[in-house]
This record gives C-alpha cells, sequence and structure tokens, in this order.
C-alpha cells in the first residue's frame, strides 16, 4: 500500500470525531484532493469521504453497546451532525436504526 494512503487512513482513524474536509485530508500528505481520490480508491476500495463514514459508524455501533450514552450524544462524539444522515447511514450499515441497536443491545 501506499504510505500515504495509510498516513490518511491512519489519520482518518485517529480524528473521525472532526469535522475533516479532504483538502485537508490531502494537505496532510501533500497531494491534490483529486490525486488522494484516486489513490485512495485505488488502494482502499471506496472514496476518503465513505471510509471516514465508516469508521465513524464503527465507533458509533461499539459506543452503542458499550457505553450509556443517548444516540445523539454517540452521534456527536463520532463528529456527525445530521441525525437524519446519521440514522440512514446506520442502518444501511448494520440494518437497525441506532436506537433499535442500542435497545436490542442492552437486552443482551
Amino acid at each position: 500500500m501506499d504510505p500515504r494512503i495509510a498516513h490518511v487512513a491512519s489519520f482518518i482513524r485517529d480524528n473521525y470525531h472532526r469535522k475533516l474536509t479532504l483538502a485537508e485530508m490531502a494537505d496532510t500528505v501533500n497531494l491534490s484532493r483529486w490525486r488522494l481520490c484516486h489513490l485512495f480508491k485505488e488502494f482502499m476500495g471506496t472514496s476518503p469521504e465513505r471510509y471516514l463514514t465508516q469508521v465513524r459508524l464503527e465507533k458509533a455501533r461499539l459506543l452503542l453497546e458499550t457505553e450509556f450514552l443517548t444516540v445523539k450524544e454517540v452521534m456527536n462524539r463520532v463528529g456527525m451532525s445530521d441525525a437524519s444522515y446519521f440514522a440512514r447511514s446506520f442502518k444501511a450499515a448494520y440494518g437497525l436504526t441506532p436506537i433499535k441497536y442500542k435497545n436490542r443491545s442492552k437486552k443482551r
């Protein structure tokens, strides 16, 4: 794997809770946004933005399973601000809305 892409992936995993822009990601490895997108997709199979969303959703899933937080608190902790987008994305990834996932996790 290209070390620049590994660095950006690591940067995303370390900073997922912040508002990250494509320009900021590209700047960390001194690439243009276009070149970063091209290389990232080549090596990771997805765009940097989708990878960021995947990381955020995985962190949200873990928080819903392990912490006593509201869905809104979880959403804010993982850096997502649009509740509707968060719920749709979470359901697409895990088959349940965040609240249903949280309630299911509590029953275990």
